[in-house]
C-alpha cells in the first residue's frame, strides 16, 4: 500500500482556525461572564468562564503550536522546492541552528510532508526506489543566487530570468 504525501499547507490552515477560534472564545468569555454574573444568569456565567479559561490557557498554546508548524513548512519548501539537501544548508538559508534544521528534517520526514528522500541524519539523498516530489536539482542563478528552473535547452532563473545554457 502506498502512502499518501501529506500536504503541510492544510494542517496549517486548520491550525489558524483553531488559534483564531479559540482566541475569539477568550475574548467573548470575558463579556459572558460578566453579563451573566450581573444578571445572575449562571449558564451564560458557566459558559463565560468555560471561554476565558479555554482561551486563557489555549490560545498560547495553539499560536505556538501554529508558529512551529510554520517553521516546519519553511524547512519543507527549502528541502522540496528550493532542493536543499543538507543540514548545514538548510540551517543557513532559514538562519536556524543546524539542530534544529536536522530535528525539523526527521518530523518532515515523519509526517510525510518530505518525501523521496534518505536522511543520514547530516544529508539527504534522493531515494532510488521513491522518485521525490520535484526533480532535485542544486543549481543556483550566479547572478542573483534564485532557484533555476530546467528547460529543453538549459535553465532560466525564476527570480531574475537570466538564462544559461545546457552544457
Amino acid at each position: 500500500m502506498k502512502d499518501k504525501v501529506v500536504d503541510i499547507n492544510k494542517d496549517i490552515k486548520k491550525l489558524l482556525v483553531i488559534s483564531i477560534v479559540i482566541t475569539l472564545l477568550f475574548v467573548l468569555g470575558i463579556p459572558l461572564l460578566i453579563y451573566g454574573a450581573t444578571n445572575s444568569i449562571w449558564a451564560i456565567l458557566g459558559i463565560g468562564i468555560a471561554f476565558a479559561v479555554i482561551g486563557f490557557y489555549g490560545t498560547p498554546m495553539i499560536w505556538t503550536a501554529y508558529a512551529n508548524k510554520k517553521a516546519l513548512k519553511n524547512v519543507v519548501d527549502a528541502v522540496m522546492e528550493d532542493h536543499l539537501t543538507t543540514v548545514g544548508e538548510v540551517a543557513s538559508q532559514l538562519q536556524i541552528r543546524e539542530r534544529m534544521a536536522r530535528d525539523l528534517i526527521i518530523t518532515g520526514i515523519k509526517k510525510k510532508y518530505i518525501t523521496g528522500y534518505i536522511f543520514n541524519g547530516s544529508v539527504l539523498s534522493p531515494n532510488q526506489k521513491e522518485a521525490p516530489k520535484k526533480k532535485v536539482s542544486s543549481n543556483k542563478c550566479p547572478n542573483c543566487g534564485g532557484t533555476l528552473k530546467s528547460e529543453e535547452n538549459g535553465y532560466t532563473c525564476q527570480y531574475c530570468g537570466s538564462h544559461f545554457d545546457l552544457k
